[in-house]
């Protein structure tokens, strides 16, 4: 396991993030809304790992961070380790909301 460290971006976008992983887990079995924008649409299926929307979309995991993380992943060799991260970012975010 990659040891990864946070910078100022992924906790920004983590904290954009987290709301619409929220509605989506909340409102929507874990499937983000047809009317967001496509990246946040990527970021919340990559987040909650959900695999189906992503390959209904014609994304795999690695496509679909090429087209969320620009500017963010390349940071990083692993970006499998960057995304589990923001996962745990994201989660964190929602428990301390409430």
């Amino acid at each position: 396991m990659s040891i990864v460290h946070v910078t100022g971006t992924e906790v920004d976008f983590a904290h954009g993030l987290a709301a619409y992983v929220r509605w989506a887990r909340e409102h929507n079995h874990g499937f983000p809304s047809p009317k967001w924008p496509t990246k946040e649409r990527l970021a919340v299926a990559l987040v909650t790992g959900n695999q189906d929307y992503l390959t209904e979309q014609g994304y795999r995991i690695s496509s679909a961070l090429d087209r969320v993380c620009v500017g963010m992943v390349s940071l990083y060799d692993d970006r499998i380790a960057w995304l589990n991260n923001i996962r745990d970012l994201v989660d964190r975010l929602i428990r301390e909301a409430g």
